[in-house]
């Protein structure tokens, strides 16, 4: 795990003096691991191993999916199962009844990727963003490319290729790379381009995009126009906002038409198949996307996301849809349960709405510590958006009163500390409280 250090080369270097040595364990603490704790959904199944994305799931549409336990998988790990390790990891960060807890995934997703499993060490490099509180940009490229490195040097060749690609999106983040792989990136994805492979042809177009090339992206724009039309989906998206400068607007708009529809049409059977593509699908049929149907294909889609693709910001629309009844019949059960799937993995309104649905249920004792289970899910500093941060607040009120939980006014003060840089309001309490204010704090 990446831990704060200064900007330039140096950073570079001791970052990747972090990840590519030992195996040990992260040495940043989990995002209030107090606050992990995992509130158990209702199991209308028995336990599910972790989805495979490579294979369709069976499913019966608007059906509860089975909560998960990655104690099997951490127990394999224990034992020395590589794929234990990446199996758990996966489900700390997707899975029903299980709250997302990134450094520990981080965790194992680095040992299994260390213990050459390959496939962790790619899975790990298309989850990066779901790693906490990153201090720069660039450092999010370095920890995808670092781990690209690493599949590549146990012998996988889509690990060599997505870091051939990497250094090409990001030769400036990625300048560590310039004198050995980037010597060789270029070739490395016009080779891939040749033998069609999608993601080659979008980098080398958006490369010669910035360099002003404008023959050669042409050129490289119409290869991905035709590779779409002979049904490669992923090969529509990069030239669906393509300016074609040579082209007349009546051409464009044309072009963006028959791109759009024929990625909502992909997407669609991509999702359904259970290959992702989920949330594309649901913007498509939805009444302001290429191919509109109507609420109940949107509640579909949505659904498909949520429990196939493990997209929570889709379970928490989906919860709304079963609460409203758009689409769907009302159900308030399946409502809860996906508000509380989201809220596990860092949705605030999702937690909010749990929160409201608890309250309901009257006062006293019990209600206040089960709010307080949910407060402290919603509380998720290292998002800085004002409805986690705001849940942080409130998880420090109850720390402060003791309501919900014991008293801890050191445990508030903690928390208010926080958020304090983003919060005014959480200064505020400071001052009352007669507790100093980060400097890094904006001044009254």
């Amino acid at each position: 795990m990446l831990k704060r250090l200064p900007d330039g080369s140096a950073f570079v270097a001791a970052a990747l003096s972090v990840l590519l040595t030992g195996c040990g364990g992260s040495s940043v603490p989990s995002r209030d691991s107090d606050a992990r704790q995992v509130v158990a959904l209702p199991p209308p199944a028995p336990s599910a191993a972790p989805l495979d994305p490579a294979k369709a799931p069976d499913i019966v549409l608007f059906s509860l999916p089975p909560a998960e336990d990655p104690s099997a998988d951490l127990l394999r790990c224990e034992r020395g199962d590589m794929e234990g390790c990446r199996a758990a990891g996966w489900l700390f960060l997707h899975g029903f009844g299980v709250a997302e807890d990134a450094s520990r995934a981080d965790d194992l997703y680095t040992k299994a990727c260390k213990g050459k499993n390959t496939k962790a060490c790619m899975q790990f490099a298309a989850e990066y963003y779901h790693v906490h509180d990153w201090p720069i940009k660039a450092t999010a490229e370095l920890v995808e490319a670092v781990h690209h490195k690493m599949a590549c040097d146990h012998g996988e060749q889509q690990g060599c290729l997505a870091l051939a690609l990497d250094v090409l999106r990001h030769p400036e983040e990625l300048s560590i790379f310039r004198d050995t792989v980037g010597k060789a990136a270029q070739k490395t994805a016009e080779d891939a381009c040749a033998a069609s492979h999608i993601a080659a042809c979008s980098t080398l177009m958006e490369a010669a995009q910035r360099s002003g090339d404008k023959v050669r992206a042409e050129t490289l724009a119409m290869t991905l126009r035709t590779m779409c039309g002979a049904g490669e989906m992923g090969a529509c998206w990069p030239v669906l906002r393509y300016p074609w400068s040579d082209r007349t607007p009546a051409e464009r708009k044309s072009y963006t038409k028959e791109l759009g529809h024929k990625l909502c049409r992909f997407s669609q059977a991509e999702c359904r198949a259970g290959r992702g593509a989920c949330s594309l699908a649901m913007g498509c049929v939805d009444e302001d996307g290429f191919d509109p149907q109507g609420p109940e294909a949107v509640a579909e889609f949505t659904y498909r996301a949520c429990a196939v693709s493990r997209d929570f910001k889709r379970c928490e629309e989906l919860a709304g849809l079963f609460e409203r009844g758009k689409g769907v019949p009302k159900d308030p059960e399946k409502a809860s349960f996906f508000d509380m799937a989201a809220c596990q993995h860092g949705r605030d309104l999702a937690c909010d709405r749990m929160a409201g649905r608890i309250r309901k249920q009257g006062s006293g004792p019990e209600v206040d510590e089960k709010i307080f289970e949910i407060t402290k899910l919603g509380c998720r500093i290292d998002k800085r958006d004002v409805g986690w941060l705001m849940s942080c607040e409130r998880l420090a009120e109850m720390y402060e009163t003791g309501r919900g939980t014991q008293k801890d006014v050191e445990k508030a003060v903690e928390l208010f500390t926080a958020v304090c840089p983003y919060r005014e309001e959480s200064c505020d309490n400071l001052r009352r409280m007669k507790r100093p204010v980060p400097p890094d704090a904006d001044a009254p």
